[in-house]
């Protein structure tokens, strides 16, 4: 596991120089976000337009890439005029950019755990789950979740002055002040460690009861139910090889990565990994 340096990275940060690196690290991940608006905004057309995605998971679907669109909108803004471009306006705040993409990461995540659950719940309580998913309650879920973000998010990195800035020298963001360690480490483990690991609890039991407690009764279904619950499985199996794969890329792929320029390396390991997320989400 590499831990990054952030002191060292600020300080070369303030040397840095704008280069033909910083135009084609601002060029990639301008590709990416353009790439996945244009996935995110036809998979939101469909959950409109589709009848089969006029459903509860449908409406959780809707919520989820309404949200990853608005992070691809934010992260493709900022590395488009601001990296690419080298705006200096854009450049000189881009703690506001990080603030969004920090309060959005909470509910993009707690929308993957509702449709995680959704799933589970469609797997294991057939009967029940008509009276638990319904719109209205779906509608407060996902409410719910979009205003604990915000307020959870402007405690820490609004109130408190804990700056989400971007670093030149490795093209990522993140917070170094000492300040705010105990803050980030209380948001990182209450947020991304706690909802990544509820995701993975509910997929790999949606996939145990799929492949194994339903098998005996699976030959005696009709061919659409069969066809739904391959689906189910597939998504569950494909969520958590991203969610693993992005993990264990982020912590463990610098010391993988060839080379010694630690600027790419940290590159893409967080902000051209974390973006190519919007383009294999859809």
């Amino acid at each position: 596991m590499v831990i990054r340096n952030l002191t060292a990275v600020w300080i070369l940060s303030q040397t840095a120089s704008y280069d033909f690196d910083d135009t084609l690290a601002g060029g990639l991940v301008s590709i990416e976000c353009i790439t996945g608006f244009l996935l995110l905004s036809a998979v939101i057309y469909g959950c409109q337009t589709l009848p089969p995605l006029k459903s509860p998971f449908g409406l959780l679907m809707l919520n989820q890439n309404v949200t990853q669109l608005l992070a691809c909108i934010d992260s493709g803004a900022f590395f488009f005029f601001g990296v690419l471009l080298n705006s200096k306006i854009v450049m000189k705040n881009s703690h506001v950019f990080g603030f969004v993409s920090v309060m959005l990461l909470p509910v993009i995540l707690g929308s993957f755990f509702l449709m995680s659950v959704n799933r589970l719940c469609a797997s294991t309580m057939i009967f029940a789950y008509k009276r638990i998913f319904t719109k209205h309650k779906i509608i407060t879920f996902i409410v719910s979740i979009w205003c604990f973000s915000l307020v959870f998010c402007a405690s820490i990195f609004g109130a408190r002055d804990c700056k989400f800035e971007f670093y030149t020298y490795g093209w990522f963001f993140a917070q170094y002040t000492e300040k705010c360690n105990d803050l980030v480490v209380t948001y990182n483990f209450g947020v991304q460690v706690t909802l990544t690991s509820l995701i993975m609890v509910s997929d790999v039991v949606t996939l145990f009861v799929l492949v194994c407690l339903r098998v005996s009764v699976y030959n005696k279904q009709s061919a659409a139910v069969r066809r739904r619950e391959m689906s189910f499985a597939g998504q569950v199996l494909i969520q958590g090889i991203v969610f693993v794969a992005h993990g264990f890329w982020y912590d463990m792929g610098y010391a993988i990565l060839p080379g010694n320029d630690d600027r790419w390396k940290y590159f893409f390991t967080t902000s051209f990994s974390s973006n190519l997320l919007h383009v294999f989400d859809p």
